[in-house]
């Protein structure tokens, strides 16, 4: 059976470096990224991640191979929870030292002891965990309520995708619950400033995205795939067809699978983008630019009408004097009198259509920067939204042939063998209670 694969774990930055926004375009991406806040949001993902995580009660030693170096997604479970609080410490040494607090941070070590230990009652690990997240919880939050409210929104985050079972279809509505969805928005809007630019707005669409597919659950078909990279001249491009899909067969061993992989690889999407580690810009085609300016151009296009509606008088009194003078000129023929007067007329009108298109090029020009953020946003949220699709029934990618890239977006291999890409710690079915963030 495959393991579940939400962890990523070491993929995230909790190492100290800083997290520095990389590129040259996107939201003001000189202002600075609050390490503290990205640390806690990461330390709350992790902790959840432990929480979870199906840790065998005795220490068994593991069956070494040496036929080759091990990845990360191949180590023993034991050993990779014993990874994961290894970057909780780091993660929370991380968050302590952006405020100078006199107070030591909590101590993970009594987690790590029970690691260590040759033998666990049953449920003792998850109890130090729930003890060390109590004493996190109150310790941020008291100290700083950003980096509080940025450890409760990783740990719930985690959670969305580590509670959601394909197995049981009702935990999804669970998960993805009117009130739940409400507080992780909320706790994104509030913290957008503080992580990397257009992060948690994507984010933020990215997840209400998969709540109006968990009201109506469906995989997008395999045979609706392209072969081939679109041409991102042609005018299909920019304006994709809707992709068609079928209802999930909640029976299918096939069906949940889908589901289950890109639920899990979405949420090593959602926590890459929020952590630093992959740049938001990173994710964009050139598709997306095109598809990002067209939506420009049409607010600008929407502003202009405006304009013109609101000095229609000036606009229509402008062509008609426009096309006397046309007429005058070059067809009647009049004497100078009547040019000069129907000129100096037209100078008039233009002077207050002049003042008027002045005011729409300063008001263009304050719009247009803040909406194409917003564009680009929304182009970041369409890139990492990986909603589940259907498996071909010949186990081939439904990728452009040479993508690289298997039926869930995940490159082959990325949970296995390439550094920074583990696989999660099976979580533990006897902690399954939901929990309200």
């Amino acid at each position: 059976m495959a393991q579940r694969e939400v962890g990523d774990t070491s993929h995230a930055p909790s190492s100290g470096a800083t997290v520095k926004p990389t590129g040259s375009t996107g939201r003001d991406r000189s202002r600075p990224i609050q390490e503290g806040v990205v640390a806690a949001f990461v330390l709350g993902w992790h902790v959840a991640e432990l929480f979870h995580a199906s840790v065998p009660r005795s220490r068994r030693p593991p069956q070494a191979s040496l036929d080759k170096l091990p990845g990360i997604g191949e180590l023993d479970t034991l050993s990779r929870a014993g990874l994961l609080v290894a970057q909780v410490q780091a993660d929370l040494e991380r968050a302590w030292r952006s405020v100078d607090r006199a107070q030591p941070p909590p101590d993970p070590s009594p987690v790590r002891s029970l690691l260590e230990a040759e033998r666990r009652r049953e449920g003792e690990l998850q109890q130090a965990v729930l003890q060390l997240h109590r004493q996190l919880l109150v310790a941020l939050t008291a100290a700083d309520a950003r980096e509080g409210k940025a450890y409760g929104l990783g740990r719930a985050l985690a959670e969305t995708v580590l509670l959601s079972d394909a197995k049981d279809p009702d935990s999804f509505g669970s998960q993805f619950a009117p009130h739940r969805l409400a507080n992780l928005l909320g706790w994104l809007a509030d913290l957008e400033s503080a992580f990397p630019p257009h992060a948690a707005e994507a984010v933020r669409q990215s997840l209400q995205a998969w709540t109006a597919w968990v009201e109506a659950p469906t995989l997008r078909l395999a045979t609706d795939e392209r072969q081939q990279a679109p041409d991102w001249t042609s005018w299909f491009a920019i304006h994709p067809q809707k992709s068609r899909a079928r209802p999930v067969d909640w029976g299918s061993a096939r069906d949940r699978e889908s589901v289950t992989r890109a639920l899990h690889r979405q949420g090593q999407l959602w926590r890459s983008i929020l952590s630093g580690e992959k740049d938001c810009l990173d994710v964009l085609s050139a598709d997306d630019y095109l598809r990002a300016a067209d939506a420009l151009l049409g607010h600008i296009r929407q502003l202009t009408l405006r304009f013109l509606r609101r000095f229609w008088v000036t606009s229509a009194a402008l062509a008609v004097i426009l096309v006397a003078v046309t007429v005058t000129v070059f067809v009647v023929h009049v004497t100078l009198t009547v040019v000069v007067a129907v000129v100096t007329a037209a100078g008039a009108v233009g002077l207050t259509w002049k003042g008027a298109a002045s005011g729409l090029g300063k008001a263009l020009t304050q719009v247009q920067r803040p909406l194409w953020e917003r564009e680009l946003d929304a182009a970041v949220a369409r890139s990492v939204t990986r909603l589940p699709r259907e498996r071909r029934s010949t186990g081939l990618s439904a990728e452009p042939e040479g993508s690289g890239r298997d039926a869930t977006g995940a490159p082959p291999e990325a949970q296995r063998d390439l550094p920074g890409c583990s696989q999660e710690i099976p979580r533990s079915d006897t902690h399954t209670a939901p929990i309200d963030p």
